[in-house]
């Protein structure tokens, strides 16, 4: 049975110059798991993952990781725990290969021990083939995959990734998301932030939404997706004439979506409508997202 990996209740952060970067952080994150954290830049994201990891003093609340009070006991977490950082650097000088090898020999690893995962993630990130290069020969993507492999072939049993895919394309990002699916299968937990919501949506087992600093929503995929009454939308480029719509609407320019309770209703709304284009989509959690933040704005939640 899976136990309790990390614990955050009602964390907050107040920063020297006044500012809150986290008002009232309160979510679980259970063993051999990737929860996602997600909300839009400033959200409050790497506030939390911060917090968690003891870089950062909460001002309020607690956080418990692997056990451990983040507060009373910060180097007992920082021995369980890898971080990945949103801004971290490698070395221009060190290669994939040695970047790894020397990450997890100060963690304490072997040379040998270290040697054989470094290779197996390497391998896994599709690196070993440049394992040999400097890293100032390689683009930004390949560098942040390889801090990403550094972190997964550690010995922690719990990593904070603070947005591990931003800046890469599509196919290095799938890599990323295979890499991490693969980890938490050899029961590694993970904790990662993320302003892409097909990213949330693609790898998470659990999704917690933040906004200004608060969670607002969290739950699997399906328990965020039933947070609003729609399924599916109906988005209409350049309308040949002004329509009046009984549904929910998003205007945005000359585009117009409508939300639906049901295809048959998105369907229905089809036929009786001329554009230059017509889909029926299903509803994203970008959708979801973007309702909560109304209901917030109304004083609903």
């Amino acid at each position: 049975m899976r136990g309790e990996a990390v614990v955050a209740e009602h964390l907050a952060k107040r920063y020297g110059n006044g500012v809150w970067g986290a008002t009232d952080i309160t979510f679980t994150v259970m063993e051999g798991t990737i929860t996602v954290l997600m909300g839009p830049n400033g959200a409050g994201k790497t506030t939390t993952v911060g917090m968690l990891s003891t870089i950062l003093k909460p001002t309020m609340g607690i956080g418990i990781v692997g056990g451990y009070d983040i507060v009373k006991q910060p180097r007992e977490v920082r021995r369980i725990i890898a971080l990945c950082p949103q801004d971290i650097r490698i070395d221009p000088n060190w290669t994939p290969l040695e970047a790894v090898i020397g990450y997890l020999w100060i963690r304490g690893q072997s040379i040998s021990d270290a040697r054989i995962n470094a290779k197996k993630w390497l391998e896994d990130l599709e690196l070993w083939d440049i394992r040999n290069r400097p890293a100032y020969s390689l683009s930004g993507g390949q560098r942040k995959r390889i801090a990403v492999a550094m972190v997964l072939a550690s010995d922690a049993q719990i990593i904070f990734l603070d947005e591990p895919t931003s800046g890469l394309d599509v196919e290095a990002k799938q890599r990323v998301w295979r890499s991490l699916r693969e980890a938490v299968k050899n029961g590694k937990t993970i904790l990662l932030t993320t302003h892409d919501m097909s990213e949330a949506e693609t790898v998470s087992d659990k999704l917690i939404f933040i906004h200004r600093g608060k969670v607002v929503a969290e739950g699997t995929v399906a328990d965020i997706r039933a947070k609003i009454p729609y399924h599916y939308k109906v988005v209409i480029k350049k309308p040949h004439t002004n329509y009046s719509f009984n549904y929910r609407v998003r205007t945005l320019g000359d585009t117009v979506i409508v939300y639906t309770q049901s295809y048959r209703e998105a369907l229905d709304l089809v036929s009786r409508i001329h554009a230059e284009s017509i889909s029926i989509q299903s509803v994203t959690l970008e959708d979801v997202y973007l309702f909560l933040v109304e209901k917030i704005r109304g004083g609903e939640i």
